[in-house]
């Protein structure tokens, strides 16, 4: 399946973020899930190709500034969230760690700050 229209990609993302980062999801599989971080990462990426396709440089350029993991961006607090609901948390490795974060936060990404902020946040009580 292949969708270049930018209104549709925009929807999809939306749908997205909606259903991993909200407050209380109705599916509480769809943050964790690869399949869904890796999508949401290739719709991200169309976003920026399309813009640029259709000579919006300057959209392209905001899409692809708003990459980056926002810590004050409300989402950041429910993905400590999921982090702290994470019961195999403390039976994963550093890197499956960071690799869970990653599928958590697509299509953001969080910077290296971030990363270790979020390493440590099921270690709270």
């Amino acid at each position: 399946m292949e969708i270049n229209k930018d209104s549709d990609l925009m929807a999809l993302h939306r749908a997205i973020v909606e259903a991993k980062f909200s407050e209380e999801p109705k599916d509480g599989t769809i943050p964790y899930s690869e399949i869904l971080a890796n999508l949401s990462n290739q719709i991200f990426d169309n976003i920026i190709k399309t813009l640029k396709e259709q000579n919006e440089p300057e959209q392209a350029e905001h899409w692809a500034s708003i990459r980056g993991l926002d810590s004050e961006w409300v989402g950041f607090e429910n993905i400590k969230k999921r982090i702290k609901e994470t019961e195999v948390w403390i039976d994963l490795s550093e890197k499956e760690k960071v690799d869970l974060i990653k599928i958590i936060c697509a299509p953001f990404q969080p910077n290296k700050e971030q990363v270790s902020e979020l390493l440590v946040c099921n270690n709270e009580t």
